[in-house]
């Protein structure tokens, strides 16, 4: 059939965008659902949110107990979902939603009761879509309006070299309202990585002779309340030799996870930094004169 006019053309171009769209995506597009992931071709697949081919297999009817689905960053475009299920086989899953699909990232179980499957999503309008399909709502993080006075106030006003340095951490909370942070979950391992240092020393930086390596550790929900005062005690000389007489300018940080304590799930919703400076003087160990150790050698 010839088209000769731009009527004709008009009135078939509705018809034609449906035969190249099926041609093209395919008449058996994915609903959306969780399906099992197949090896490879001749699966149906679809792309990922990241661009990647991913081949699905069956698709599962799988019901949910629980659906999470909470930001992990201040900006609120990186989000993780968390689906929890009777238990399940250790099966790699992925949730497509509106064409999109995302692969499974952990799965884990309560012995052989339920499982818990953690799908990551990126970026806002991903989010909405999963929030909608799954009718669960999204969890954002939120600025918890907080007003600090942050100090590092060295152990003494004078360190010999080759001796501990230590600093007292002061966090006042100046503000109208309560803050609740986590303490720890960063210990295990030579130092206590909550902590970030930098230090310069006759204007040069000095080097962190240590490691933020770490496997996690035992954690707790500190509350300050307005007018209250946290205080936490560090090593510095985990960080930095100080093995040279003179100035230390030293920056310190201390990773502020703040939690709502009264959330059932107490997980994280506002990632900030309480900052401030100090200074650490250094001094050689004074050897005593030939005149002195003479007269201690004296009977």
């Amino acid at each position: 059939m010839m088209i000769s006019s731009r009527a004709e053309i008009k009135r078939f171009l509705p018809a034609l965008l449906l035969l190249v769209s099926t041609t093209v995506l395919g008449a058996n597009l994915p609903g959306d659902g969780i399906y099992l992931r197949a090896r490879g071709k001749p699966a149906l697949w679809v792309k990922s949110q990241d661009g990647q081919k991913l081949f699905l297999g069956a698709r599962q009817d799988l019901k949910f107990t629980k659906a999470e689905l909470y930001a992990q960053n201040n900006a609120n475009d990186s989000f993780h979902l968390q689906l929890t299920i009777p238990y399940e086989k250790r099966l790699v899953f992925i949730l497509v939603v509106s064409g999109i699909a995302f692969e499974q990232i952990e799965l884990g179980s309560w012995e052989t009761e339920t499982s818990w499957l953690g799908f990551h999503i990126s970026g806002d309008q991903n989010a909405k879509r999963v929030s909608e399909y799954l009718k669960t709502p999204i969890v954002y993080y939120r600025h918890p309006q907080h007003n600090l006075r942050v100090t590092f106030n060295p152990a003494q006003k004078e360190f010999n070299i080759g001796e501990e340095v230590t600093a007292t951490l002061q966090i006042e909370n100046v503000g109208t309202n309560s803050i609740s942070f986590r303490k720890g979950g960063m210990n295990r391992a030579t130092r206590e990585n909550q902590y970030v240092f930098s230090a310069r020393h006759r204007s040069k930086q000095v080097d962190d002779i240590g490691t933020s390596d770490h496997w996690g550790g035992f954690g707790t929900i500190r509350v300050v309340k307005p007018g209250e005062l946290f205080e936490d005690r560090i090593s510095l000389s985990k960080w930095f030799a100080f093995d040279k007489a003179g100035v230390y300018h030293v920056h310190g940080s201390y990773l502020l996870a703040f939690i709502d304590p009264e959330a059932e799930s107490r997980r994280i919703n506002w990632l900030d930094y309480a900052s401030a400076d100090c200074t650490i003087r250094m001094k050689k160990l004074e050897e005593p004169s030939n005149k002195s150790a003479e007269l201690t050698r004296r009977p």
